[in-house]
């Protein structure tokens, strides 16, 4: 019986244990002896689900001063310990607050795995009560053909956004866009819900490593759930795509973002920690696991730095510079470098073209004053280019994970044409790569998807001459065009690069974010990055009276100690195309997107060379709820 992707895991019901790490575990508080039993944490969570083979961190926390004489920890009845083959180590810590410490012992498994498909139950018996997680392990796909996986993530991207960019990009005339982009012409579309451990409402940390790992995790986390220790390295580690496929099947990794490669979404590529915040030991971490990613382009070299150099943000003294340089990595630190790089490639590519995050498109290429002293930036495309040339060597195979980063950074500021640039750049990079798939590797599976949304729309349009002539605020909103009046945009694209000639027109989209402190609009481009709300004097955020000074008043829709606009719970769209590009043509889990890139390489991680033996057969699933053309329907 065939199931949509994210239903694949049928699990009996049991208690669920889902808590943030920098809050007390559940029940709440702390408790002394005689007051019941102590309260329990088991990670990985319930309904958890795994391949066969692939490593992960087993930890079982029990409040109180002592483990109970009582503890027992089993795997479908057998000792945890028989079940996996290894001892456990505990440990002894306090969390809560310094007046009211709450002591936990822990109890650790690391890096184990299951040896074949099947549902598991995982019991903790403690002070003569027992808790329960059901976990899942899936049976590996023969794969569809793929070789290579190149997953492309547009950080904070939507529908919404997408279509104001195309717009602005491609032109509307009566109601058709005269030509699409290169994702919509993608074969397989579908949606991917987004909540992570802790919240409904994801961050990109947590977001991009669900993205990686197939697990969930919490606000800030990285390849890992989130146990209540104070150290930020030790929570339970799940292993990533990208240490799968090199461990396994020798592939090559390869990283390319805008924003600095220590940030949430490449740092989940590779990353084990609970704070995305740790960019010093995250800029290491490659260096000190010995998974070392054949390409890495970007920004931050701040982080590679020691403080001890102008703008290193090192404290421990080291120059990772040197140290990938000795680690066999080419190092490039411009386009033009790059260029070079890319008619040569190296074994190993690092290039780092910013101190911080990488200026965005619009800055780079029209309000050029913007970049400072990095004036030559490589884009996304050229970025994608060369990482593709060196990661294309491998006869193994390839995973390239592509961010457009600043989607998400401008859009938290309300700069919705330096937003649209960078999508439209986005496009322009999946193109690069589908012809370059087309031309040298057709069996490389794309997949295009975002780590989360924000709450953007378009509903009509602005004559910007009435608007700026307008004497009062009810002659401005005069200015705004709905339904028929409304009309086209007048964006003007005539050498037919896909980016306006001119970013003021005469008419603009009238666009906003549901979601804002207080500030002013007028829809119009900034020749600056916005900076839409200042600090007041009682540090409540407030209107910023430089930035949009002829706008609109905006009355704030959040906490007044919000500066931006922040990421909303709305499903993110899924693109793919190439082998085992069906898959993701369904409303999905974010958890889905890494089993989908697995199936489509045929990865099984208890084989012995990482490829799912030919004559391996799925088990049957049973449907439980409606089957209508070969599809369980289930509520």
């Amino acid at each position: 019986m065939p199931v949509l992707p994210h239903r694949r895991i049928v699990a009996s019901v049991a208690i669920p244990v889902l808590l943030l790490a920098s809050m007390p575990v559940s029940p709440v508080g702390a408790q002394s002896p005689g007051d019941g039993p102590a309260p329990v944490l088991i990670l990985p969570t319930d309904r958890a689900a795994f391949l066969p083979g692939a490593t992960f961190d087993i930890r079982i926390e029990i409040e109180g001063e002592a483990l109970p004489a009582d503890l027992a920890i089993t795997v479908d009845g057998a000792p945890a310990a028989d079940f996996f083959g290894a001892e456990s180590t505990t440990e002894t810590w306090s969390k809560g607050p310094e007046t009211a410490p709450v002591p936990v012992q822990g109890v650790t498994w690391r890096g184990v795995s299951f040896a074949a498909p099947g549902s598991h139950t995982v019991e903790v018996t403690a002070d003569g009560a027992t808790t329960s997680v059901d976990w899942n392990v899936l049976a590996p796909s023969q794969g569809a053909g793929a070789r290579n996986v190149i997953l492309f993530i547009a950080d904070g991207w939507t529908v919404a956004e997408l279509t104001a960019a195309r717009v602005i990009s491609r032109g509307n005339v009566e109601g058709k866009y005269l030509r699409p982009f290169t994702i919509d012409q993608m074969p397989a579309v579908g949606l991917a819900h987004t909540s992570g451990l802790d919240s409904i409402i994801t961050d990109s940390a947590n977001a991009a490593s669900a993205l990686n790992t197939g697990h969930k995790a919490a606000v800030n986390a990285l390849g890992s759930y989130p146990d209540t220790s104070p150290a930020s390295a030790d929570d339970p580690k799940v292993e990533t795509f990208a240490e799968l496929v090199k461990r396994l099947r020798g592939m090559s990794v390869g990283i390319v973002t805008t924003a600095d490669w220590t940030d949430a979404t490449p740092a989940a590529v590779f990353a084990h920690t609970r704070r995305r915040g740790d960019q010093a030991d995250i800029a290491a971490a490659p260096l000190d696991s010995g998974l070392l990613p054949e390409v890495i382009l970007g920004g931050g070299a701040n982080w590679m730095l020691p403080e001890t150099v102008e703008g290193g943000r090192r404290a421990d003294g080291r120059d990772l510079f040197d140290e990938y340089e000795a680690a066999g990595y080419s190092i490039v630190t411009d386009a033009t470098e790059l260029a070079t790089a890319g008619a040569a490639p190296p074994e190993r590519l690092l290039g780092l073209f910013h101190s911080g995050n990488m200026n965005v498109w619009l800055d780079r290429n029209v309000f050029t004053d913007n970049q400072g002293s990095f004036t030559d930036q490589p884009g996304l495309v050229a970025m994608t280019n060369t990482a593709l040339e060196i990661l294309g060597t491998n006869e193994n195979g390839f995973y390239l994970m592509v961010e457009a980063a600043s989607v998400d950074k401008q859009i938290h500021p309300l700069d919705v044409d330096r937003m649209v640039g960078d999508i439209i750049e986005f496009d322009d990079a999946i193109d690069a790569a589908v012809r370059w798939a087309a031309a040298n590797a057709p069996d490389t599976l794309i997949v295009i998807t975002a780590d989360h949304g924000h709450g953007f729309e378009t509903f009509g349009t602005v004559d910007v001459e009435a608007f700026n002539a307008a004497a009062d605020i009810p002659g401005k909103l005069d200015a705004i065009g709905l339904y028929a009046d409304a009309g086209f945009p007048t964006y003007v694209d005539a050498d037919g690069d896909g980016f306006p000639d001119d970013w003021a027109p005469s008419r603009v989209l009238a666009a906003l974010v549901n979601n804002h402190p207080e500030y002013t609009e007028d829809f119009q481009v900034s020749s600056v990055p916005r900076v839409p709300a200042i600090a007041g004097a009682d540090g409540s955020y407030i209107d910023n009276p430089d930035d949009d000074p002829n706008g609109i008043p905006m009355t704030p829709t959040m906490p007044l100690s919000s500066s931006q606009g922040v990421h909303t719970l709305q499903d993110v769209p899924v693109f793919a195309g190439g082998p085992g590009a069906e898959y993701f043509g369904a409303v999905l889990d974010n958890t889905d997107i890494f089993f989908g890139m697995a199936a489509a390489i045929g990865l099984d991680p208890s084989a012995a060379d990482g490829i799912t033996p030919a004559d391996a057969v799925a088990p049957e699933v049973a449907c439980e709820g409606v089957d209508f053309g070969g599809v369980c329907f289930t509520r």
